[in-house]
């Protein structure tokens, strides 16, 4: 599952009704208010999935340190292109013919977050002199060879794509042309389940070999910033931050007061979620502390986070971002590890 932190208490609403101005017209599911009691200090009221209506911790004006929201389009994962080239200057193509190529393709954080949890792809290339005659026909031959070793998966580990198009096992060669930049693997979202798995994307390790002497070269870089012919046909560019979310929701819930998620099932409780991974949210969020008198005066850390439309997010962020001791735009999201 996705790895989250609590500083002493973080609590998350997600705000998929409504923005209220008053306790009272909370009414929906999702409907969300931010009020002030009588000594200015902020508190929301929001009714969740279950329709119950919740009040958040007392927010004291003094003692907001920071507010930070984000767009949607800011909390996404972009994917990594793994671009695999004939490295003309360790060895000439030439070389290659009657020999075979063999690249090593290992794919880190299988199941967990330890680099060491992975899985590999083999795959060897026997060169001869059609398949060497050109940059363009080596690396349409190694994009073909890639896909027939990858393992038939419901999701695959990563997507193989030559001159923009995916190329799979089934792929009649005649269909498939090679470029002279190379050959182009792109890991995207494995299975996500709420809690579970967090659908996250590999991170790949790549290393090419001919009689035991390096003859492949990988570079790595955002799809989007990989060559232009190629990364316009890939698709998706990136994955939603609404499954952080998502995951996020179910975290903060756990901590809130079920702590043990399910150890009594099939007698566990288990809220309705609000977090459609299919749609958008901005984010907001509100880090402040809390501290009493006499020897309960160490600030102690409090997080409450708010998705919902950029109209709520943005409405709750000037009504704040100028009531503490410092505020901002910032670049923690906040639905990170």
């Amino acid at each position: 599952m996705a790895n989250f932190n609590t500083n002493q208490a973080r609590h998350f609403y997600a705000a998929t009704g409504t923005k209220r101005t008053s306790a009272a017209a909370v009414a929906s599911v999702g409907d969300i208010a931010l009020l002030q009691n009588q000594d200015g200090d902020f508190y929301f009221v929001y009714k969740n999935g279950d329709g119950i209506v919740t009040r958040s911790d007392t927010i004291p004006a003094g003692c907001i340190q920071y507010v930070n929201k984000k767009a949607a389009a800011d909390l996404v994962t972009p994917l990594m292109a793994y671009t695999v080239a004939a490295d003309t200057d360790a060895m000439a193509l030439s070389a290659l013919v009657n020999k075979t190529v063999r690249l090593h393709i290992v794919c880190e954080q299988f199941v967990s977050y330890d680099p060491n949890d992975s899985v590999s792809v083999e795959v060897e290339l026997a060169c001869d002199s059609t398949n060497t005659a050109t940059a363009q026909a080596f690396h349409k031959a190694l994009a073909m060879a890639i896909a027939k070793a990858l393992p038939k998966k419901d999701i695959p580990y990563f997507k193989v794509y030559s001159n923009g198009s995916e190329v799979t096992a089934t792929t009649a060669a005649s269909s498939v042309t090679g470029t002279t930049y190379g050959v182009v693997l792109v890991p995207g979202q494995q299975k996500w389940i709420r809690g579970k798995n967090a659908g996250e994307p590999m991170t790949l390790q790549a290393f090419g070999t001919c009689d035991g002497e390096p003859c492949l070269k990988v570079t790595v870089a955002t799809v989007a910033a990989t060559n232009t012919a190629q990364s316009t046909s890939i698709s998706p560019v990136s994955i939603s931050g609404s499954y952080q979310l998502a995951d996020l929701e179910y975290f903060c819930y756990g901590e809130r007061g079920d702590v043990y998620r399910g150890s009594t099932w099939p007698n566990n409780y288990e809220p309705t979620y609000l977090i459609n991974p299919a749609s958008n949210y901005d984010l907001l969020t509100v880090q402040y502390f809390w501290a009493g008198n006499a020897e309960n005066v160490q600030k102690s850390p409090r997080t409450i986070q708010i998705a919902g439309s950029s109209a709520i997010v943005n409405a709750f962020y000037n009504t704040l971002s100028g009531s503490g001791s410092g505020s901002g735009s910032g670049s923690g999201s906040g639905s990170g590890a």
